[in-house]
């Protein structure tokens, strides 16, 4: 066993690295999402929100525009840090030793590679929580009425089917839908079903970041085509686009197959309020 404490010090240093280092490219590409192609969104489709949702948004945008620069520029110049302190502390452990050592260099590379699956653990490991439910769907679920039945009984229950790259659908994520839901907290008749497509281990990700609460469903391209061509069947629109909403009636019968999104606050609320008043 290496008794030294520059070695130790510059190991540990070394494998603290990654624990930073690969959060960078993650809010890179949540900058990229939340702020450049933001606000590419909101000025080709100023049509869609009010003057009042556009001031929201773009203050915002701002907000997280300077919290996602200050963590990329903090974990940037602290691995670099890092990086130093590392060198400087093994420099100083080669100077003990006089010679290279492959049993140092092993237990730094172990120590990365830990550090480096720890780091995927904690990004694939999101199993849901009380609020967040991740539904597991039988054979049988292959129907929003089987899905229904099996989770929802006797509850109004609002359906998004979104995907991991719709900008819209995160749009509506990040500044609409906890609004919708906290207007209903205490409502117990009314229930949240996510259905989403794209990449489950930014699926899962997003669940988190964004705290979406209520029951969530992945399914790959075909699965997740198949249930909207059935949910929204006799539709004038059956194309599969994202977002699109449903609600379920009291029954599990879908009533709405294009109902409004959460920035339409009024007119979704008249229409939730309107199924749930039915008993």
């Amino acid at each position: 066993m290496i008794k030294s404490k520059y070695f130790w010090t510059g190991a540990i240093l070394l494998a603290c690295i990654p624990l930073l280092v690969m959060d960078v490219p993650k809010h890179y590409i949540d900058w990229h999402r939340e702020v450049r192609d933001e606000m590419s969104y909101i000025a080709q489709n100023t049509y869609h929100y009010s003057s009042k949702q556009k001031i929201q948004i773009l203050d915002e945008i701002k907000f997280n525009n300077k919290i996602l620069r200050a963590k990329m520029y903090t974990k940037v110049i602290a691995g670099f840090l890092l990086v130093c302190f590392a060198a400087y502390a093994l420099l100083r452990y080669r100077k003990e030793q006089k010679k290279s050592s492959w049993k140092a260099f092993a237990i730094c590379i172990v120590l990365i590679a830990g550090s480096i699956a720890f780091k995927l653990f904690l990004w694939t490991s999101f199993s849901g929580n009380q609020k967040i439910i991740l539904l597991n769907l039988s054979p049988a679920d292959t129907t929003l009425t089987n899905i229904y039945n099996s989770n929802f009984k006797g509850k109004v229950v609002y359906v998004d089917f979104w995907g991991t790259t719709c900008a819209p659908c995160l749009e509506e994520f990040t500044h609409f839908t906890k609004p919708l839901q906290a207007k209903y907290q205490n409502n117990k008749d009314i229930a949240w079903l996510y259905i989403g497509g794209g990449t489950k281990l930014i699926w899962k990700q997003q669940l988190q970041k964004f705290d979406l609460e209520g029951s969530h469903i992945f399914l790959g391209a075909n699965a997740y085509r198949e249930l909207f061509t059935r949910s929204v069947k006799g539709s004038k629109d059956s194309v599969v686009a994202m977002p699109r909403y449903l609600i379920m009636d009291k029954h599990g019968k879908i009533v709405d197959t294009e109902a409004p999104p959460p920035s339409e606050s009024d007119a979704i609320s008249a229409e939730l309020d309107k199924y749930l008043a039915v008993n």
